[in-house]
């Protein structure tokens, strides 16, 4: 201390303020980042939102200093998004195709992949009003107007190229998808049916459950009629934070979270019923 005050000594009053002021800075400076809460950052399908939203509040709760930034969208445009770079930590295909190609690009981090939940494919219509479908043949019938029918794009949504892989087991194909409002994601088509824009759409169960005032569940898919619908987890290699990643993911394992799951409509896979 004394060595200090002699080295003060040697500098103007006015140093010693200064050198003062910039000592408090850094110190603030240093403090409000420490503050600053870790980020993961969080890409999943758009029919995961609800879900993932209350899993995100629950896991502040775990872990309080861990702050994750979720983005949702259609798989097919994040699947782009991860495989041009962007600084993804954790990935939630609603299909294993899109992951697939993520793995193709060596991009998933080894041994993080597993296949988190399953779901089921259904035909909704408005909750009121008549509606003159009320079964995934009918759409190949002339009870289906032009423009009648919603289903996500199938070249980037996974629920769309799970509802054409159904029309075209039934055989319906060529009539419906002509017919068909290409949706950006599967949240849009719900809107569509909810407001009464379409007279069907394919959606997930789950998606079906959010709206039970505005929709209706008329059919599910016929089994067998599709490849199963199953979301794979995956951490990223174009992320920021693997650690954090490789925390939250294990979190969307464990009983809470299951639970939160299963009350949105989800099952488990069979990779995370134990």
């Amino acid at each position: 201390m004394r060595n200090f005050v002699k080295v003060l000594g040697i500098f103007p009053v006015e140093n010693i303020h200064c050198l003062c002021v910039f000592i408090l800075c850094l110190f603030f400076s240093t403090t409000i980042q420490a503050a600053k809460p870790v980020e993961v950052n969080l890409a999943a399908g758009a029919g995961l939102k609800d879900c993932l939203n209350a899993q995100i509040m629950l896991y502040k709760k775990v872990a309080p200093d861990i702050k994750i930034v979720a983005n949702y969208e259609a798989s097919g445009k994040l699947q782009e998004q991860i495989v041009n770079g962007a600084p993804v930590d954790v990935f939630i295909s609603a299909n294993q195709d899109k992951m697939n190609l993520v793995a193709k690009q060596n991009l998933i981090i080894k041994n993080t992949r597993i296949n988190l939940v399953q779901n089921k494919i259904v035909l909704i219509a408005p909750k009121f009003g008549k509606s003159v479908i009320n079964c995934f043949n009918c759409l190949g019938t002339d009870k289906l107007k032009d423009k009648g029918i919603a289903i996500g794009d199938p070249n980037v949504v996974p629920a769309g190229k799970y509802a054409v892989e159904v029309f075209e087991s039934l055989k319906i194909a060529d009539k419906v998808l002509p017919k068909s409002v290409f949706a950006q994601n599967v949240r849009a088509v719900l809107t569509y049916v909810a407001q009464g824009e379409v007279d069907a759409g394919v959606v997930y169960y789950t998606d079906a459950l959010l709206m039970p005032d505005k929709v209706k569940v008329i059919a599910e898919a016929p089994a067998g009629s599709h490849s199963p619908v199953i979301f794979p987890v995956a951490v990223i290699a174009t992320g920021n934070n693997p650690e954090g990643g490789k925390a939250f993911l294990n979190f969307l394992t464990t009983p809470n979270a299951i639970k939160i799951f299963e009350n949105f409509g989800y099952t488990m896979a069979e990779e995370t019923k134990n």
